[in-house]
C-alpha cells in the first residue's frame, strides 16, 4: 500500500502543481494587479517541491524540492497577509512588506546555500541509501522560520475573520471561502509539524493543498475572487464625499472622516476629544435635540457655506446608545440654485400675470372634490388677461368647470384631452366672443401638461380687422370705392344664385372722353367718384354695384320685377344727368343704361352683363328727340 502511494505521489502532485501554476497564470493575466495570482503561484511551487523531493534518492532532486518548499512556505504567510490587507484596510505600505519579507528571504538564502553550511537540512549516506532530514528537524525551522510563518499566517487569518463585517456584503461570501481555503491547509500543517499528528514521512500539508485544488479552481474560475473589489467599509467611510463625524455621549469627537477634517480645517488627530463646533451654538442645539430622535436641519457656517446636518443616535447591542453620528452635506450650491429658481419662478409668475395673452390651466376632475373622473376638467389657474377675456359678471375663472366656458369650445377640448397621459397633444383654433358693441377674436392654443392641459388665449381682433380690410380693399375699386371686377363677380353671382328674378344694369357716362381731355384726368377721376356715389345713393343695400373699368359700371338688382328694374334705371339716369361741380366748375354729363332681365335673358352673371351692355349701345343709337323722352328711352334700353 505504501509503495503504491509512493508511486502515485509524483504524478498526482506533479499534475496538481501544473494545475495550480495554470490557475496562477490565468489569474495574473486576467487581473495583473491581484495578489491572488502570486498566492496561487506559491501554492503550486509548494506542491511541486513535494513532487521533486518526496521519496527521491537523488540529492540534486531533493535539494531542488527543498529550496522550492522553503521559498514557497516562507512567503505564503507574507502573501496571505497581503491578501488580508487587500480585502480589508487597504494595501500594506511597501516598507512593512519589506520588513515582513526579511525572515522568508533569509530562509530562502539559507536553503540555497545549505550545501556549504547544512543549517536547514542535512544528508547522510547509509547502507540503504541516502537519508534526508525532515524540514522540522533543523534549528532554524524550529526557532525562527516555523514560529514566524505560523504566527504571521495565524494573525492574518484571525484579522481577516474579524474584519469580514467590514467587507461589502456582496463579496463577503467569496472572501470567506478564500479564508477557509487558506486556513484548512494551515491547520493541517500545524497539526502535523508542530503537534505531531499524522505520519512523519508523508507530505500531509502538500496533500491537503492537492485536495483543495478543486475549491481553489472554483473560487478562481467561477467566483473570480481576483475581481472582488478591495473596498472596505472603513475605506468607504474615509472616502465618502459628505463629512461624517462620530461623537460619544459627551458630544466629544471620537471619529471623523477626511471630508469632516477638510470642513473643520483640522486633521482627524487634532479633532479627537474636542467638542463639535463649540463656537457654534446652532450646532449644539441640534445635537442636544438629536439624543433621542433622528433630525435633519440646516446650519450656516460663517457667511459662505451652508450644510444640511443629518444627526442620528449611534446604538450598540441591546439598543444601548453609544453616541451620535453627524452627517454633513454641503448644500450651499443647492440653496443658491433654489434661490435663483425662486427668483425665476417669481419672474415667470410676474410675466404670466402681466402678459397680454390669457393663460389658463385645467386640471382633471377629482370625484372627492366634485369633479368628474370620467373626463371633466376644472380651471386651476387663470391670469388677469384670461379673466378679462372670459369672465362674465365678475365670476372668477379658477374653480369653474370647462363646460361653463363656451367661448373655449369645451367639447372640442374635452375630446382632445379626454385620455390622460399618452403622447403630447396640441390643438389650435380661432373663435369669437361677443363684447359690448363689437366682437373679440381669440386664437386658442391648448396643449397637454401631464394629466392636465394648458390654454393660451391670443387676442387676434385687430389682425382680423386688418385681414377684413385687406380683403375688402382687394375687392374694391380704389378710385370710386365701389366693387371692382373681382368683388362684383363674387357678390353678383351670389345675388343671382339666391333669387329667381332680377335684373342687371350696364351704365357709362356719355362724352366722358371729351370731358377728360378738356378738363384733365383729375377732373375725370372726380367725375367718376361723384358718379359712383350717385349710383350708390339710388340703390338698396342688397343691390350690387361694381366698376368694370373706365366709366363703365354695372349693377345687379336681385329679386326685382321688370317694372322695378325700369324704375331704378330711370332714377339712375335722372341722378346722373344732374350737373356736377368739379374743381369749382359746373360740368354737365349724362349717362346711358342697358337692362338685362333674369330669367328672360339668362341666369349666368357675365352673360347678363353682356346682354345689358349690348342693350345700352342699342339705346345710344336712338334719335336725340326720342332720348329726351326718358320713359321711352328706358323701354328702349331693355334688351330684346
Amino acid at each position: 500500500m505504501a509503495d503504491t502511494l509512493g508511486t502515485l505521489i509524483l504524478p498526482v502532485f506533479g499534475l496538481a502543481a501544473v494545475l495550480y501554476l495554470g490557475l496562477a497564470v490565468y489569474v495574473s493575466r486576467s487581473s495583473p494587479q491581484s495578489i491572488i495570482g502570486f498566492f496561487l503561484l506559491l501554492i503550486g511551487m509548494l506542491v511541486a517541491s513535494t513532487a521533486f523531493s518526496h521519496g527521491t534518492d537523488d540529492a540534486n532532486m531533493h535539494d531542488i524540492g527543498r529550496v522550492l518548499g522553503y521559498f514557497s512556505s516562507s512567503f505564503i504567510p507574507v502573501t496571505f497577509y497581503a491578501v488580508y490587507r487587500h480585502y480589508t484596510i487597504g494595501p500594506a505600505p511597501m516598507p512593512m512588506m519589506l520588513v515582513l519579507s526579511v525572515v522568508p528571504a533569509m530562509t530562502t538564502l539559507l536553503a540555497l546555500t545549505d550545501a556549504w553550511q547544512n543549517v536547514i537540512w542535512w544528508v547522510v549516506e547509509t547502507e540503504s541509501g541516502w537519508r534526508f532530514s525532515y524540514a522540522t528537524e533543523s534549528l532554524w525551522s524550529k526557532r525562527v522560520q516555523g514560529p514566524y510563518s505560523y504566527g504571521l499566517f495565524a494573525y492574518s487569518a484571525l484579522a481577516l475573520a474579524a474584519r469580514l463585517d467590514s467587507i461589502a456584503l456582496a463579496h463577503r461570501k467569496i472572501v470567506t471561502l478564500l479564508l477557509v481555503c487558506g486556513v484548512l491547509p494551515f491547520a493541517v500543517s500545524f497539526a502535523n509539524n508542530v503537534l505531531g499528528i499524522g505520519p512523519e514521512d508523508f507530505p500531509v500539508t502538500s496533500g491537503s493543498l492537492v485536495a483543495m485544488l478543486p475549491v481553489y479552481a472554483y473560487i478562481s474560475l467561477s467566483l473570480r475572487v481576483f475581481e472582488v473589489s478591495p473596498l472596505a467599509y472603513p475605506t468607504l467611510f474615509d472616502h465618502v464625499r459628505d463629512p461624517i463625524i462620530v461623537l460619544d455621549n459627551d458630544q466629544r469627537i471620537v471619529c471623523a472622516n477626511r471630508r469632516a477634517g477638510d470642513m473643520l480645517g483640522r486633521p482627524e488627530r487634532e479633532l479627537l476629544g474636542h467638542r463639535l463646533w463649540e463656537d457654534f451654538p446652532e450646532a449644539r442645539a441640534i445635537l442636544d435635540q438629536a439624543k433621542e430622535m433622528d433630525l435633519t436641519q440646516t446650519l450656516k457656517l460663517g457667511t459662505d457655506q451652508i450644510y444640511e446636518l443629518s444627526v442620528a443616535p449611534l446604538t450598540g447591542r441591546h439598543d444601548h446608545q453609544q453616541g451620535i453620528v453627524v452627517v454633513c452635506r454641503d448644500v450651499t450650491q443647492r440653496r443658491k440654485a433654489q434661490a435663483r429658481l425662486a427668483d425665476s419662478e417669481h419672474l415667470i409668475r410676474t410675466l404670466i400675470e402681466t402678459s397680454s395673452n390669457g393663460i389658463l390651466r385645467f386640471g382633471r376632475g377629482d370625484p372627492d372634490t366634485g369633479g368628474d373622473a370620467a373626463g371633466g376638467f376644472r380651471c386651476v389657474f387663470a391670469n388677469r388677461a384670461a379673466e378679462e377675456y372670459l369672465a362674465r359678471d365678475g365670476a372668477a375663472l379658477v374653480g369653474m368647470p370647462l363646460d361653463a366656458l363656451e367661448a373655449l369650445e369645451p367639447e372640442r377640448l374635452r375630446k382632445q384631452f379626454r385620455k390622460p397621459g399618452g403622447a403630447k397633444r396640441t390643438v389650435s383654433f380661432e373663435t369669437s366672443t361677443p363684447t359690448e358693441g363689437d366682437e373679440r377674436w381669440l386664437r386658442i392654443i391648448a396643449e397637454s401638461v401631464g394629466a392636465d392641459f394648458s390654454v393660451t388665449l391670443i387676442d387676434i381682433t385687430q389682425r382680423k380687422r386688418d385681414e377684413d380690410k385687406m380683403l375688402a380693399d382687394a375687392l374694391r375699386d380704389p378710385l370710386t370705392g365701389v366693387l371692382n371686377r373681382r368683388g362684383f363677380e363674387s357678390d353678383g353671382r351670389a345675388g343671382i344664385r339666391d333669387n329667381d328674378t332680377g335684373a342687371v344694369l350696364y351704365l357709362d357716362l356719355n362724352g366722358f372722353k371729351k370731358i377728360n381731355d378738356r378738363f384733365g384726368h383729375q377732373a375725370g377721376d372726380a367725375l367718376l367718384r361723384a358718379f359712383g356715389h350717385r349710383l350708390q345713393y339710388c340703390l338698396r343695400p342688397e343691390d350690387v354695384l361694381g366698376r368694370l373699368g373706365g366709366d363703365e359700371f354695372t349693377i345687379v338688382l336681385p329679386g326685382v320685377s321688370v317694372e322695378d328694374a325700369k324704375h331704378v334705371a330711370e332714377r339712375l339716369v335722372a341722378a346722373a344727368s344732374e350737373a356736377y361741380i368739379i374743381q369749382g366748375r359746373e360740368i354737365n354729363c349724362t349717362a346711358s343704361v342697358g337692362i338685362a332681365l333674369m330669367p328672360q335673358h339668362g341666369e349666368e352673371l357675365w352673360h347678363l352683363v353682356s346682354v345689358a351692355d349690348q342693350a345700352m349701345y342699342n339705346a345710344k343709337s336712338m334719335q336725340r328727340d326720342a332720348a329726351d323722352d326718358r320713359a321711352s328711352y328706358i323701354e328702349a334700353a331693355i334688351a330684346s
